[in-house]
């Protein structure tokens, strides 16, 4: 914690190759929205390519801003506004201590207000569900330290960093994030092509009957 900030890795240079990456797991939380009701994290990563910054502090949070924020970042949300809604940001607050976490529901107010309404389907407070098993299989080794993911269409975590962004990190991500935009516009638009050929073949196919 002294020598490197709690940093637990250096991010990768490329993507993880798909075949190969492993699914982000399904949290449950309550978000920004105002009728509190706990939400999963799942289908709000679907279909979307999502960088998902994940804290539980302050402290944490400060790291992976550090990553994602728009000042320090500028040229990722340029990428994301860019995207026609193809990507977005992501916030998960994992507070386990029922303490922190009323403080951080006193706060939601101003987190409304500083986010904007479109983003509070965005930001989630985690109360349970982290096990150890989940914490080793996405690489989220120390609580006190912010991490950041980069995640596909699929829910795949394609990249990802750790602690305060060191070096060529955020170029990095960034250069994930537009590659993924571009593989979800291609799968997207492969996708309405088969939508629209399957009417023509059903009707040719009552025809035949």
């Amino acid at each position: 914690m002294r020598l490197h900030k709690g940093k637990s890795f250096l991010a990768p240079p490329r993507l993880f190759k798909g075949e190969r990456a492993l699914y982000f797991p399904n949290f449950q939380g309550q978000t920004l929205s105002k009728d509190k009701l706990a939400k999963d994290t799942t289908p709000v990563f679907e279909d979307k390519v999502s960088i998902v910054s994940v804290f539980s502090s302050a402290w944490a949070e400060n790291q992976a801003a550090t990553f994602a924020a728009e000042k320090n970042n500028p040229e990722l949300h340029e990428v994301v506004k860019g995207s026609g809604g193809l990507a977005q940001m992501v916030q998960i607050n994992i507070e386990e201590n029922a303490l922190k976490a009323m403080l951080v529901r006193l706060f939601m107010p101003n987190l409304r207000r500083r986010m904007g309404a479109g983003n509070w389907g965005r930001y989630f407070l985690v109360r349970k569900g982290v096990s150890d098993e989940i914490r080793d299989a996405i690489g989220l080794l120390n609580s006190k330290v912010g991490y950041t993911y980069l995640l596909d269409g699929e829910c795949k975590i394609r990249w990802a960093g750790s602690g305060p962004c060191e070096g060529d990190e955020k170029e990095g991500l960034v250069r994930g994030a537009k590659r993924l935009i571009e593989e979800l516009k291609v799968k997207r638009k492969e996708k309405s092509i088969l939508d629209t050929r399957k009417p023509v073949e059903n009707q040719t196919a009552a025809t035949v009957a």
